[in-house]
């Protein structure tokens, strides 16, 4: 491979690890100050009062565990497909003697 193409699975790691630090960082956010949380996420979804459609549950140690895990696994996917994609465009490229 050159050195100019990506290696998918060391990137999928690096996406997925990255996905997982936030996660956590943003778990505990999410439990030290719920409603804040949500007032700063409703800026992302347009305005949209997450307040109002959010249930006071109580997130627990199996759900933060199946969650890191999931998003985690879904984000070395994301990074997998991204490196693969990354690869094919940049063939086609030079290829073409666009770089």
């Amino acid at each position: 491979m050159e050195k100019t193409k990506v290696h998918p699975h060391p990137m999928g790691v690096a996406v997925g690890l990255t996905a997982g630090i936030v996660y956590i960082i943003c778990s505990a956010v999410v439990a030290l100050w719920p409603i804040q949380s949500l007032r700063f996420f409703a800026n992302w979804f347009h305005g949209i009062d997450l307040t109002k459609i959010a249930a006071p549950i109580q997130l627990t140690f199996n759900g933060f565990v199946i969650g890191l895990f999931s998003v985690v696994l879904f984000f070395y996917l994301i990074g997998l497909i991204c490196a693969l994609l990354y690869n094919i465009c940049y063939a086609h490229c030079k290829k073409r003697d666009w770089i």
